[in-house]
């Protein structure tokens, strides 16, 4: 059997173009002295892999060719050798500048080898280099949770789910149960329950069943915030010069003129409404927004209370807004879906009508 095996290896080689003395005789570590610099040195028993060998040849003649790396790394990881093809990815992308999915690639098999630490400084560099990818965020969230950096993934969770563009409902329900347990980690069990929360209110026909129901009584009754069901209900009219509805509501016991807007995933307000509020804005990480003029940077806080009408929630996340023009004079901010998605919210006869949740049979 040993006897056929090395007959194959040594056809293989010949097929491959290598050499059998240079394969079988030379010292990895002196011929790819150049390629190793590069992407990190080998054990000397996967470079002599026949396959691994070409791909070090090819790179040895083409140090930036992207399809010898890709080849190169999914070889390796086939071989056992996983952190190697995730420090030769991370290493090619630094050295060539591309492509920025090999650092996709590299973070997936950190994550998968519990190297949190190096999944953090991957993805710090894909970010750094795509960052508007939302994948290089949701990445760096996961990355972070494993280090117990809970604060920070909470920011990159939302920046995946704000990069995804007006579509939301096509993100997979994981983004937001990471961003939910990340709130969990840090005892903001009341917070922890807004992505749920918005997660259903993407597809509430189908989202809104059993488990995600208990998902979001654990939490509440973890943080003492159980939502009431007692039938209450405000309708706002909207308006037919501008389509949107305008309401007064009170936030932390300050009163302010607010946009009704369900296509926002924060309750956002200006800075000098936050200082009245006194919704804390030191120590505050910003994450991004997508608004009606594009995307801009927020700081993430949270508001202790907030009531429309007969409707209140606590705990609500707020995404405090350092540029006080983008609100016409008069209004104080966005009431989004961090406070809304606690509700059910209807849109019909030229209104919306908001109203406590009501369990599902």
């Amino acid at each position: 059997m040993f006897r056929l095996f090395c007959v194959a290896v040594l056809v293989l080689a010949a097929s491959c173009g290598i050499a059998v003395a240079d394969y079988l005789d030379e010292n990895p570590d002196e011929v790819f002295h150049d390629v190793y610099a590069r992407i990190g040195a080998l054990p000397v028993a996967a470079a002599r892999d026949p396959f691994i060998w070409l791909r070090l040849q090819e790179l040895k003649r083409e140090p930036c060719d992207q399809k010898s790396i890709e080849d190169l790394a999914l070889e390796l990881e086939k071989l056992g050798y996983r952190r190697q093809a995730a420090d030769g990815l991370y290493r090619f992308v630094t050295n060539c500048g591309a492509p920025v999915t090999a650092l996709h690639r590299s973070i997936d098999i950190y994550l998968k080898l519990t190297d949190y630490p190096k999944a953090v400084e991957v993805a710090d560099e894909f970010i750094r280099r795509a960052p508007a990818n939302r994948e290089s965020h949701y990445l760096r969230g996961l990355a972070l949770e494993g280090v117990g950096d809970y604060k920070r993934a909470i920011v990159d969770y939302s920046d995946a789910i704000e990069l995804f563009g007006a579509d939301k409902q096509g993100i997979a329900s994981r983004v937001f149960l990471h961003m939910a347990s990340s709130y969990a980690a840090l005892k903001q069990f009341c917070e922890a329950t807004t992505p749920i929360n918005q997660w259903v209110a993407l597809d509430p026909a189908t989202r809104d069943n059993s488990r995600s129901q208990k998902i979001i009584a654990d939490y509440e009754q973890q943080g003492n915030c159980t939502s009431s069901t007692e039938p209450r209900k405000e309708r706002f009219p909207i308006t037919a010069s501008k389509g949107v509805a305008t309401v007064r509501a009170e936030i932390n016991g300050v009163r302010g003129l607010f946009i009704l807007d369900t296509g926002a995933s924060y309750v956002s307000v200006k800075s000098d409404f936050a200082s009245r509020a006194k919704i804390v804005e030191a120590g505050t990480s910003e994450i991004t927004l997508n608004t009606a003029n594009g995307q801009t940077r927020a700081k993430l806080s949270k508001a202790d209370k907030i009531a429309l009408g007969k409707l209140e929630a606590v705990n609500v996340p707020v995404a405090i807004q350092t540029d006080d023009k983008v609100y016409a004079p008069g209004i104080d901010g966005l009431l989004g879906m961090s406070f809304l998605s606690r509700f059910e919210v209807q849109m019909a006869g030229g209104s919306i009508e908001v109203r406590t949740r009501q369990p599902r049979q």
